[in-house]
């Protein structure tokens, strides 16, 4: 444990939750995503893991933060817990939203909800554990929320409550992502720990998302066309694809010095608020 080091995220950068709220009423089709099955059920599948997966990431930090002395980590701690709240909340809207039209996200959304239940009584799953696992989602949706901000036309097919939805979780995304971190850096400081969690992050990550698919297709009794399948490829495999461009900053993670504010895209924040404030009203 470092309880010298203290948080890196640079001076400028206000972690505050924004209160936001979005009309999913006008999501009409229940293949949303340019009337492309897979991107659909991906983004609701992705969708369902959030309310859950963010209320342990809550759980995860706060059971160090009464042992953490920096005073300003303790602030960002706070905004942390502020904004990954209201997230919880906007996703299980857009997931009731999505089930009525057919694509069931809230059902996934409850079976993620009843493994973390059974996972957090496990023996293995100690706070250094779960502080890890946190550490390595967080670095995931913060390289994919600067996806989504550098390549908004990725969206453009949207409804637009759903494109403002994304922005806004992808800023602040990026506003607080280096706070799971700094927790950790200070409370146990592990990096070869860390790196073997972000592998298993991954991995079970991937599964999850994969499995999650094939059940909202499942239960929607749809059949990807090949059109599908190829527009699918292409948003993720192309030149101006998710993984294709999340790759390099993935592998930073295993750099022995990394930091999360070693990607400095705060020029993205600057960008995106903007579009934000009117929509928005800070807490």
């Amino acid at each position: 444990m470092n309880t010298s080091v203290t948080t890196h995220t640079p001076a400028d950068v206000e972690i505050k939750p924004r209160r936001m709220n979005f009309p999913f009423s006008n999501i009409k089709d229940r293949f949303f995503f340019a009337g492309n099955s897979l991107l659909s059920v991906f983004f609701g599948a992705l969708s369902s893991t959030f309310p859950p997966g963010e209320a342990e990431f809550i759980a995860s930090v706060r059971q160090y933060r009464e042992r953490i002395s920096d005073p300003l980590l303790k602030e960002q701690i706070r905004g942390f817990i502020g904004q990954e709240g209201h997230h919880s909340h906007q996703h299980k809207l857009i997931n009731e939203a999505l089930r009525d039209l057919g694509i069931d996200a809230i059902k996934l959304e409850k079976h993620l909800e009843r493994d973390l239940q059974r996972f957090t009584k496990r023996k293995y799953a100690t706070p250094k554990f779960r502080l890890a696992m946190t550490v390595g989602m967080e670095h995931m949706t913060a390289i994919m929320a600067e996806f989504v901000l550098k390549n908004p036309q990725v969206l453009a097919p949207l409804e637009e409550s759903v494109k403002d939805l994304l922005y806004w979780h992808a800023v602040e995304e990026i506003e607080h992502k280096a706070v799971a971190f700094d927790v950790y850096m200070q409370m146990e400081g592990d990096r070869k720990y860390l790196r073997r969690v972000l592998k298993l992050a991954t991995f079970m990550f991937n599964v999850r998302i994969a499995l999650y698919m094939v059940a909202l297709l499942w239960w929607a009794r749809k059949f990807p066309s090949w059109s599908d399948i190829k527009g699918f490829r292409r948003f993720m495999y192309g030149d101006k694809g998710l993984l294709t461009n999340i790759r390099q900053p993935y592998r930073d993670f295993f750099k022995e010095d990394f930091h999360p504010w070693d990607h400095d895209n705060r020029d993205l924040i600057d960008k995106w608020q903007n579009e934000l404030r009117k929509d928005s009203e800070a807490v």
